[in-house]
């Protein structure tokens, strides 16, 4: 099998968890991604299998969502919380800079 290396942290594989479902780690039935660590010969992301530990390619396995690449993934991570507060810090900042401008 032909193995291309994957940029560390560029690629990850999404995957929808299920209600109660450990595997991940996650019982919350959210999203999980699992990083890409290569590409198979015929362009197939691969991950690795946990209870193996072996890599297999992503589209394979269960609950596979799709992909994403870092930017998306930490937009996904995002919680309503720090959105918010990124939104308030980028408020505060416009505000300071209209009065250093006056305007």
């Amino acid at each position: 099998m032909t193995l291309i290396a994957a940029v560390p942290g560029t690629w990850f594989a999404r995957f929808e968890g299920r209600e109660g479902d450990d595997e991940w780690g996650e019982l919350d039935g959210g999203l999980m991604h699992s990083e890409v660590i290569a590409w198979d010969g015929e362009g197939f992301a691969l991950v690795v299998d946990r209870e193996t530990g072996r890599l297999g390619r992503a589209a394979e396995r269960e609950g596979f969502a799709g992909m994403c690449d870092a930017v998306e993934k930490a937009e996904a991570e995002t919680t309503e919380e720090e959105v918010l507060e990124r939104v308030q810090r980028g408020k505060a900042e416009r505000e300071k800079r209209e009065r250093k401008t006056g305007g």
